[in-house]
């Protein structure tokens, strides 16, 4: 398997999780999330607190909805893993052009080309649908085994 037919695979399992922690997350998990959520913000852009407070939210409304975390957790996370940057006083953020951790600029690299939203949407709609069939399944089970009692 590829690296990026791997990262796909990680992208799709981990999307259709709910209420996920970023404390709670194996070590992958969590720098796959950071990843997807520093996709966010568009590189070599720099953007206001507000602006990225905005970007982060609809990431966690969209992409990221399998987290339970807010926006100024998240962002701090971001800062803190050094993939994305902010001026002295806090008041611009950008991608960072440059990060220490090789394994995390890598995956990020990688993630760049990818179309993530695309990827989870399609991995939770899929999810979901099994999970109907599964449902039916049950429902059907149920009512046959009922009418056996009668």
């Amino acid at each position: 398997m590829s690296d990026a037919t791997s990262l796909r695979a990680d992208i799709e399992r981990l999307c259709v999780k709910r209420n996920a922690t970023l404390g709670n997350m194996p070590r992958r998990d969590l720098q796959l999330t950071l990843c997807l959520a520093a996709l966010a913000i568009p590189s070599a852009t720099s953007l206001s607190e507000p602006q990225v407070n905005d970007a982060l939210q609809q990431w966690l409304a969209g992409t990221g909805s399998m987290l339970r975390i807010d926006h100024v957790e998240l962002r701090r996370h971001l800062i803190d893993a050094g993939l994305w940057q902010r001026d002295g006083f806090g008041r611009q953020y950008e991608r960072a052009t440059s990060i220490a951790n090789e394994e995390l600029a890598a995956m990020l690299r990688s993630l760049v080309d990818m179309d993530v939203a695309f990827i989870a949407e399609t991995a939770r709609r899929q999810h979901a649908q099994a999970r109907d069939v599964r449902k039916s399944r049950t429902a059907a089970q149920s009512a046959n085994a009922s009418q056996g009692k009668d």
